[in-house]
């Protein structure tokens, strides 16, 4: 039951939060060019998808790498319900995610036996197995992909305006900043980071590991499924290289580099990453080698990501506060 300390921490972090958005939402207001607009849609995905990564690992300490398999349940469910079945944006949505989910209980499930680099494999092989299948021909397209996908409407209007389409995605971030943040500052956020720490400890205080580890996976699949859906009918036109093993990987560097367990920092990270990508040329070769670099960077200066510049520059900041005039002096009594 929310109770007054519950209301205090949720209210502590919701300053972070507000801020994000006003700065998501108002970048659409300054006049970006289509381009612009268009890599914003593609960072703002990537980071929906990373944020649900980051309560996997760095929320309970679960290592794991297929997020981008959930991602395409989402994106091929949504897109198949709204050509081949003629739904609207939000039910398929809402049926896409409800399918990730149940395939994520399932991987959580498996993810109760196994630990460490055990489960990053299995999760990749999961991912991958959904990769495979999509790679077959049916009625989903196969390895020729799936078009083309009807533009999302919400109440009748069409998101046809690359600045809508930017918007649409802009509120969707917002919205999972706010229950990944509400989810954490929770008793399931704090008995959630009691598994990471030491799993036998927190059995031992009454915390059931099985529904946790179960329900986080579940959750972190229906929000990969949730960017996945939303970006499809935006893209018009999906294929299975889309969502390789190679995108799950960028999305764990997206996580590794915004600081375990930060859902700014994931946002931070997916910028970057996404940015980068599409900022140098070589169709990707050479992005892909930068950002080995920028890891590499990172983990020998910065090992907490970007969520470390947080803490450092909090950290100086106290310490420049506690600092008064002639702090620094000493006092030494001279003997006589």
């Amino acid at each position: 039951m929310p109770d007054r300390a519950f209301a205090l921490r949720a209210g502590r972090h919701l300053g972070p939060t507000l801020l994000t958005a006003v700065l998501v939402i108002g970048y659409a207001f300054v006049m970006p060019s289509a381009t612009d607009l268009a890599l914003g849609v593609n960072i703002g995905v990537a980071a929906i998808a990373a944020v649900g990564l980051t309560l996997t690992i760095g929320g309970a300490g679960q290592l794991a790498l297929g997020q981008a398999g959930f991602m395409a349940i989402g994106a091929y469910g949504t897109a198949y319900l709204m050509r081949d079945r003629e739904m609207a944006f939000l039910p398929a949505l809402l049926t896409g995610v409800v399918l990730a989910v149940v395939i994520g209980v399932l991987v959580g499930y498996v993810a109760l036996r196994l630990r460490g680099h055990y489960l990053a494999m299995a999760t990749l092989a999961v991912g991958t197995a959904i990769h495979g299948f999509l790679m077959r021909p049916g009625p989903l397209g196969g390895v020729n992909g799936y078009a083309p996908i009807p533009f999302p409407e919400i109440f009748g209007y069409k998101f046809l305006d690359p600045r809508d389409q930017y918007l649409l995605v802009a509120v969707v971030l917002v919205l999972v900043l706010l229950g990944s943040r509400w989810l954490l500052s929770a008793r399931m956020g704090r008995e959630l980071a009691a598994v990471r720490d030491d799993e036998v400890a927190a059995q031992s205080v009454g915390v059931n590991i099985t529904a946790r580890k179960v329900q986080i996976f579940a959750i972190s699949a229906g929000i990969g499924a949730v960017a996945g859906g939303v970006n499809a009918p935006l893209q018009t036109a999906i294929d299975p290289s889309l969502f390789s093993a190679a995108i799950s990987i960028q999305l764990f560097v997206m996580v590794i580099l915004g600081g375990l367990g930060s859902i700014y920092g994931a946002v931070a990270g997916a910028a970057l990453v996404t940015w980068l990508i599409s900022a140098v040329p070589g169709q990707g070769s050479w992005a892909l080698t930068v950002l080995g670099i920028i890891v590499i960077v990172f983990m020998a200066t910065l090992p907490d990501g970007f969520a470390g510049v947080h803490r450092i520059g909090r950290g100086l900041l106290t310490r420049f506060t506690r600092r008064g005039p002639g702090a620094g002096a000493t006092v030494t009594e001279v003997s006589k």
